[in-house]
């Protein structure tokens, strides 16, 4: 008997076990990853039909992109509603609504960078107490750095707020950086990974850059961005509550 090519290997694995990953189908057959994902992603086989369930491959693989089942995993998955049968049993998950959480996610940055653009020396604090609780402070920071921004106000407004989010956190840094002290930063609430972010990043050798701190700790350029954004607002919160009594 002649034996299977490849792709067929991997489209026949797949209509039998649809909600498999590349990692699974790759472990079954014995082909690559890349491999797979080629096939699977062919147009001449996007429209194959899986027996059983009616769907055609692509919109299966999109269901399991959804569910996290190859991309995105958790985060991505809790984004949307699950559908279950009377019975109770689930059976995939709504994406009907993914319009709508773009249109609310657009007219949140909207909203936002408007109203930081009016006070553009405001603290993420500040900016986040106007709006009386209905975003956080990360979700504040995260619509005014956003891609969209660039895409909506230009490219000139978006490098303008990230200039002026740079620069009102080393304000903030030079009104306080004489008085760093572990009782300060206790006081203040900082956590052990703030600390040891902002003591690295703004040593009493120098300030070392957001690309060399972030690969001392092996994470993002956005993570330490923020990390020291919320270190910096406890401390400036601190300072300014002290200053009152």
């Amino acid at each position: 008997m002649e034996e299977k090519k490849p792709q067929d290997k991997v489209i026949d694995y797949f209509l039998l076990h649809p909600t498999a990953t590349n990692i699974e189908i790759s472990d079954a057959t014995g082909i690559s990853k890349s491999s797979v994902q080629r096939y699977l992603s062919n147009p001449h086989v996007a429209h194959i039909i899986i027996p059983g369930n009616g769907k055609t491959i692509s919109e299966q693989i999109r269901i399991n992109t959804i569910m996290g089942r190859q991309k995105g995993g958790r985060n991505t998955f809790l984004k949307y509603k699950p559908v279950k049968e009377e019975s109770g049993r689930f059976v995939g998950l709504s994406i009907d609504d993914t319009e709508d959480k773009e249109i609310t996610k657009r007219e949140d940055i909207i909203f936002i960078v408007r109203q930081f653009s009016e006070d553009p020396y405001v603290t993420l604090d500040q900016l986040t107490a106007f709006f009386n609780g209905k975003y956080t402070v990360d979700y504040v920071y995260r619509c005014l750095t956003d891609v969209r921004v660039k895409e909506m106000f230009g490219s000139l407004i978006a490098d303008s707020i990230t200039n002026q989010l740079d620069q009102n956190r080393y304000g903030l840094l030079r009104k306080f950086r004489d008085k760093w002290s572990p009782e300060l930063f206790d006081n203040a609430g900082l956590t052990e990974h703030e600390k040891e972010i902002l003591l690295y990043r703004f040593s009493l050798d120098g300030i070392r850059s957001v690309d060399a701190t972030a690969r001392k700790f092996g994470v993002s350029k956005t993570a330490i961005t923020k990390t020291e954004d919320r270190a910096i607002e406890k401390i400036n919160s601190y300072l300014e509550r002290e200053k009152v009594r």
